[in-house]
């Protein structure tokens, strides 16, 4: 951590709201790309980060008091945003699940486009439905599929983040295909 970020850490911990700003400016920009990660899935992404990145700030700025150690500030902020994505994303998808009542029913397009590798051209609707179902998959497998489909990361991008092996990651490409395809000719079925 820079210490010139340091000093606008402490002052905001000391109660200086001239600070408010500094250090929003400093750290908005890692905030937004991390809720663009966790929030790929979103209908409404930029509002849903915008929100986000709003309610991560209102809880910074009331519970930075129980933070001990100012260096470690960036990992608390990351921790903040996502379980705010977390909790945004598990409020959508009940929302989905509720009001637009996704059907799979005789969608076997699906298990075409996740065969084909086309899951980043479903339209709104089938992009929500496939991401009830990722979610139903591991972490690790749901994770890959989402970088690599709905956010557009390179299988060397997702490498470097993870990191891990590129071959590693074509094996779990090819694994949580597989996987999600298993899940929605289940949920087809039934």
């Amino acid at each position: 951590m820079i210490i010139a970020h340091l000093h606008i850490v402490r002052e905001v911990k000391r109660g200086n709201e001239k600070y408010h700003s500094k250090i929003m400016e400093v750290y908005n920009p890692m905030l937004y790309k991390l809720a663009g990660f966790y929030l790929n899935t979103s209908y409404n992404k930029y509002a849903d980060i915008e929100d986000a990145v709003q309610e991560v700030w209102i809880k910074v700025f009331k519970y930075i008091d129980i933070l001990d150690d100012v260096s470690k500030f960036p990992n608390w902020l990351s921790k903040i945003m996502k379980n705010q994505c977390l909790n945004m994303q598990k409020r959508n998808v009940e929302f989905i699940k509720r009001h637009i009542m996704v059907d799979l029913e005789d969608r076997h397009d699906l298990i075409e486009k996740i065969e084909d590798g086309e899951l980043n051209q479903l339209d709104i609707t089938d992009r929500e439905a496939m991401m009830s179902v990722l979610n139903e998959l591991p972490e690790v497998y749901s994770n890959i599929l989402k970088m690599f489909y709905f956010n557009n990361f390179r299988i060397k991008d997702i490498a470097a983040a993870l990191g891990i092996t590129q071959s590693l990651v074509k094996w779990r490409l090819v694994k949580a295909r597989d996987m999600l395809k298993r899940k929605v000719k289940i949920k087809i079925k039934n």
